[in-house]
């Protein structure tokens, strides 16, 4: 999805949200991101204005959908922003577009994720009703606390998440060609618990070029809580290698 992308654009920001969440997070990024980046933001199915579709559950669907879709809509040099399972999908996501397309990005951010060979042990969502899925979204932030309260509201949240999180349950890391040949930035909230500065760093052997690690303050979902601090991060990041010595 794109909010007015300037025809100055040097260059897409492409970016993926957290497991459950839709695109519609990103909206405002595009005017702070000033003309010379122009957003683009993934809407996977079953969320916001694709809430009709049937969510995907396993890797190998969203790449089918999002490489062919991307490859004819990203004709400027790319970089990738995933905040948390949006890491995960921009990494597999990024490694299709370079290997099938010979597409590669820029650069690439991992946010509040752990690296691809450390994601931890399975979600069991399985096993929890909507509620209590809704019942932990809330206690994380991710939800105000009046979707618990909503029985088909708590339904149509939880829909996507289980197909985000059997989408994670069932991710192997990948044998191989597994690198990424650019900068590389890790990023977390300070006060991320699930994601730890030692997780984080993890990032760094997932590609070739030159990694930094950067922690703001906030928690799991710092990059909403202060939108304005990461986007300028963002900005930098993207205007460094554009640059002729990026």
């Amino acid at each position: 999805m794109e909010w007015g992308p300037p025809r100055t654009a040097k260059a897409v920001l492409l970016c993926l949200p957290h497991a459950g969440s839709g695109a519609y997070q990103f909206r405002t990024w595009q005017e702070p991101l000033g003309p010379d980046i122009a957003l683009l933001a993934v809407q996977l199915p079953g969320r916001e204005n694709r809430w009709r579709e049937e969510p995907s559950t396993r890797m190998a669907q969203v790449l089918d959908e999002l490489v062919p879709a991307l490859v004819a809509r990203i004709d400027l040099p790319y970089l990738v922003f995933g905040h948390s399972m949006g890491a995960l999908v921009g990494y597999e996501l990024a490694r299709a577009l370079g290997r099938e397309r010979g597409r590669w990005p820029r650069g690439f951010v991992a946010s509040a994720s752990r690296a691809p060979d450390d994601q931890g042990e399975p979600s069991g969502t399985p096993r929890l009703s909507d509620d209590q899925l809704v019942a932990e979204l809330i206690a994380e932030g991710a939800v105000p606390a009046a979707v618990g309260a909503d029985s088909r509201l708590a339904a149509a949240v939880a829909r996507p998440l289980r197909g985000d999180n059997a989408i994670c349950d069932s991710y192997t890391p990948p044998g191989g060609d597994t690198l990424l040949p650019c900068p590389l930035g890790a990023w977390r909230g300070q006060e991320d618990a699930g994601v730890t500065a030692d997780h984080i760093r993890r990032w760094s052997a997932w590609s070739t070029g030159a990694s930094t690690v950067r922690t703001f303050p906030g928690d799991h979902f710092y990059h909403l809580s202060d939108p304005h601090h990461v986007i300028q991060e963002l900005r930098q990041f993207t205007l460094d290698l554009l640059s002729p010595h990026g």
